[in-house]
């Protein structure tokens, strides 16, 4: 049986993560209950001043995708307002990590829900066994561990904890709305203490401060040192420390302590009785959430041996790993001490907490947000050298030794030291699997298009670039001319980037044809090759839908605005950054943009259009663009985009016909940009040129006005400048 989204969800506990959690609740569509302890001595609606705070705090925090996603949660209060525990599908406790309280607001909750009512707690320390404790058998069925990251809406990591005797349709439940609904990846873990990410996670900066401390390796220094080269954000140790507060050292730190036994190599690394740590606590110190930490500002570091701030000092680090540690610097010395005694721990421990290495990975990108997890991490440097960091390797290390890594075959080291299948995550479909043995019906250097011929996508199309962040280049625009031949029932773009569905145009080609001295002629060409290419697409016998994640700028948002319809990425980044190129988008992007603001009724769509076009250069995220059509659909999921796309273009190719091409009316209006340098307001003639005159103008009139436009903006000197500019340095010249 099919398993539905839920409507309804109550948080109990408004502190930064409950309110977090129930704002990105109310992201996925769901109307959340919020409630908090009442406000002593208040009356009527001032009783839910603490719940009301803590929306508050989401708005200014941009917790909501939209700020009028507010309005699905409604505040209250844990005396008043518990009898709507009965009229919701959810109910997630994250109140204070007393296991008091929380037994406290579990026995309110089982008398007051539904029975079958899924109960989860948020919970990031206190094993599920311990938290349970007397618990009725029925509510032991309902009960999970939902472990979010903070903040909820940015962090994709939830750790999933089930009990002896949660029931599967609970566990099948929760991984249904945690990852299709709220776009969340679940880790499954054991219940153990901290249980994954933190246990590993918190192990490392641990051992990375101790060390540092131990051989007078400066906060800065050592930020760097295990920083880059280890695929570690610009944060470091010490940075990181100041990111999540230095207050949540004896709590979260403590805690592990006294759940780990004596024999665990956490006790080795015991900061919480460290002298430096007491002291930035004694005065109040706590990073991000104060005045400074180990930091203050981006310019001073604690000095503890001054008892004041200092200025930061610079240090120079090999940017690979393997070079850092055997550098023979005091930079690299620390490096490699740490780097060995983590990855020790995590062989060490893996057996403990998970079944297969990559779920520690997994937990390390995600909640810590390294580029590789640390068995990713250890194979790239070579297992062979990490073997030699040690006396005697750690059992887990050898048995990746002799399976060829901890990842191989295209296989996964289990924790029991064999080799065993990735697990698949449920409509999570990678494109290289979907198009391996399916026809190549069309492509070149730049691009392939696929016919699938098994399964429930038979005789349906997969368009997968093969450039650089899949940028439209003079191969595609050219392979799409030929749409309308190919011998398909619908057409998916779709990839594995997941930092791009298309980040934009070939910026090199248009740098070397632009400019006074370029090729006036291949430029213009080129520009009209591109309209060609994007009007055959829209004009083709088959619908096309766009599986979009990562940005979509540019051209690559034109080509979106060719599509029949797409599956977005909420969060995807969406824009038109061209003025920062010098020119504006010219590849119908401004016919299909006022095109669909006129079919959507906006007033003043003509200059609605010119404003988005070339007023905002920086990406948006989509959920903000008021101009998705019926058959859009955003989800909150980026791994589930391609599964979308492809049932959506199953169902659009059922009696389809192509859209019919364009007669929109022009304006008599003035439109200037009048902002900027004269270089942007050439571009705001050009793109004005395009939408400026008498009646209506069909797909042929405004296909040849762009090109005259765009090609006789590029062949300024100043824009020809700042296309150089983009194309090298990747940044915008504001010349």
């Amino acid at each position: 049986m099919a398993v539905n989204d839920i409507k309804t969800a109550a948080v109990l506990g408004a502190g930064s993560m409950g309110a977090g959690i129930a704002a990105h609740m109310a992201n996925a569509g769901i109307k959340v209950h919020l409630l908090d302890l009442p406000v002593e001595g208040a009356e009527g609606e001032e009783r839910n001043a603490r719940a009301q705070n803590g929306i508050d705090t989401q708005l200014k925090r941009y917790g909501f995708q939209r700020p009028e996603y507010s309005k699905l949660v409604t505040p209250g209060n844990t005396e008043d307002h518990l009898d709507r525990l009965g009229e919701v599908d959810w109910i997630v406790e994250a109140v204070f990590e007393d296991i008091n309280v929380k037994r406290d607001t579990f026995a309110k909750v089982d008398a007051h829900r539904k029975p079958g009512t899924p109960v989860s707690s948020n919970t990031s320390t206190i094993p599920l066994e311990v938290l349970l404790g007397e618990a009725s058998d029925e509510f032991k069925r309902d009960f999970s561990i939902t472990h979010f990251f903070n903040p909820p809406r940015v962090m994709r990591l939830v750790e999933y904890v089930e009990g002896p005797d949660t029931s599967a349709e609970v566990n099948e439940k929760m991984h249904h709305v945690l990852e299709r609904q709220m776009g969340k990846v679940v880790v499954d873990c054991r219940d153990t203490p901290g249980f994954i990410a933190n246990r590993i996670g918190n192990f490392w900066m641990a051992a990375g401060a101790k060390t540092a401390f131990d051989q007078g390796i400066k906060p800065e220094q050592a930020d760097v040192a295990f920083g880059r080269p280890f695929g570690v954000p610009r944060t470091g140790i010490f940075g990181l420390f100041d990111y999540v507060g230095i207050q949540l050292v004896p709590g979260i730190w403590g805690s592990l302590l006294k759940a780990l036994p004596q024999s665990d190599a956490y006790h080795d690394y015991n900061i919480v009785e460290r002298d430096e740590f007491k002291t930035l606590l004694d005065k109040g110190f706590t990073g991000r959430t104060a005045e400074s930490g180990f930091f203050r500002g981006r310019d001073e570091v604690y000095d503890f041996a001054a008892g004041d701030y200092r200025p930061k000092e610079s240090f120079e680090v090999p940017k690979d790993a393997k070079e850092l540690m055997e550098s023979g610097t005091p930079e690299g010395n620390y490096a490699k001490e740490v780097f060995k005694v983590f990855i020790k721990y995590c062989c060490d421990t893996a057996p403990e907490i998970a079944d297969s290495v990559d779920q520690i990975d997994i937990a390390m990108q995600l909640g810590y947000g390294w580029k590789q997890g640390p068995f990713q991490l250890a194979d790239s440097i070579g297992l062979d050298y990490v073997a030699l960091l040690f006396d005697d390797a750690p059992e887990l290390l050898k048995a990746a030794q002799e399976a060829g890594g901890f990842y191989a075959d295209g296989k996964v080291l289990g924790t029991d030291g064999k080799l065993t299948d990735l697990p698949a995550r449920e409509g999570v479909i990678r494109v290289a699997d979907l198009v391996a043995g399916a026809e190549e019906i069309a492509g070149n250097a730049d691009v392939s298009v696929y016919k699938l011929t098994d399964g429930d996508y038979a005789g349906f199309g997969v368009f997968v670039y093969k450039t650089p962040m899949n940028s439209n280049s003079n191969n595609v625009t050219e392979l799409l001319t030929h749409a309308g031949e190919w011998d398909i029932k619908g057409l998916v773009i779709a990839n594995d980037e997941e930092r791009a569905f298309s980040a934009g145009a070939d910026l090199g080609t248009l740098a070397k044809l632009s400019g006074p001295e370029g090729d006036n002629e291949e430029l213009a060409r080129t520009i009209k090759q591109g309209i060609d290419g994007f009007r055959a697409l829209r004009g083709a016998p088959f619908p096309v839908v766009g599986a979009v994640r990562g940005v979509a700028l540019g051209g690559g948002m034109e080509i979106l605005l060719h599509t029949d319809a797409s599956v977005i990425h909420a969060e995807a980044r969406v824009g038109f950054p061209e003025r920062n190129v010098g020119l504006f988008p010219a590849w119908s992007g401004p016919v299909r943009l006022l095109e669909r603001l006129v079919d959507l009724g906006v007033p003043n769509p003509h200059k609605v259009a010119f404003d988005a076009l070339l007023g905002t250069v920086k990406p948006v995220p989509a959920i903000n663009i008021d101009f998705w059509r019926k058959d859009d659909q955003l989800i909150q999921s980026p791994d589930h985009v391609v599964e979308g796309a492809l049932d959506l273009v199953k169902k659009l190719a059922e009696g389809y016909s192509a859209p019919a091409e364009a007669q929109l009316p022009l304006t008599t209006e003035t439109l200037e940009y009048t902002d900027g340098s004269d270089t942007d307001k050439a571009i705001g003639e050009a793109l004005a040129s395009v939408y400026t005159g008498e009646g209506t103008a069909d797909e042929d009139e405004l296909g040849n006005r762009q090109v005259v436009a765009a090609a006789k903006v590029l062949a300024r000197q100043e824009n020809h400048d700042r296309a150089v500019a983009m194309a090298t340095t990747r940044r915008p010249l504001n010349n």
